[in-house]
């Protein structure tokens, strides 16, 4: 069983990089995006979106089973759009509005930290149901977040970046 402060640190690592990404990217112009340089394979909807599927997952999906609170959370076309093996593409008429997306980011972002406090320590040994590649309890996936987290957002400051802004750090 992790240890109260192991899973109190967690936590704040949780929170932290979504209240981080989440800040970063609310000043991110919408304009940009669906605009995918042409040296790169991304674009900033694709990964907030990806952050939204990725986060209900870890937090959500792999800590417990779905209930009615959960029900309008995230969009069900959110897997095929942003999910693992998705390509991203720029023709924005594919996907929900940069509103939309971000707003069920900010969505699965609240739920998930509102959920984190309902958790029992002594649940989160609990071994998930297939293991995942990089962690096998719902403990290991919780840490694992903050990390994936970051990734992505390296991923959205270098476009921001490409795109001519300046750096914000």
């Amino acid at each position: 069983m992790p240890e109260n402060g192991q899973w109190e640190l967690t936590k704040e690592r949780i929170i932290f990089t979504q209240k981080l990404v989440g800040d970063f990217i609310h000043g991110i112009d919408k304009a940009d995006w669906f605009r995918m340089p042409s040296e790169g394979v991304t674009h900033i909807a694709w990964q907030v979106g990806h952050l939204a599927i990725a986060n209900f997952g870890l937090g959500i999906t792999k800590q417990r089973s779905l209930g009615p609170e959960d029900a309008d959370i995230l969009p069900a076309s959110f897997p095929k759009l942003f999910g693992k093996g998705s390509t991203p593409s720029a023709d924005a008429s594919l996907y929900p509005s940069a509103e939309e997306i971000h707003a069920v980011y900010k969505r699965v972002d609240q739920h998930v930290a509102k959920a984190i406090e309902q958790y029992d320590i002594a649940g989160l040994d609990e071994k998930l149901d297939p293991p995942h590649p990089l962690f096998d309890t719902k403990f290991k996936a919780l840490v694992f977040m903050p990390s994936h987290h970051m990734m992505h957002f390296g991923q959205i400051a270098l476009l921001r970046r490409l795109f001519g802004n300046s750096p914000v750090f």
